[in-house]
């Protein structure tokens, strides 16, 4: 259970990541 809630968070962060990149370019 807390393994897969990090994962999900850190999946998340990783998405905003990318949005912001695509953003920037």
């Amino acid at each position: 259970m807390v393994k897969n809630s990090v994962i999900s968070i850190i999946s998340q962060k990783e998405n905003e990541e990318n949005r912001g990149s695509v953003e920037f370019q």
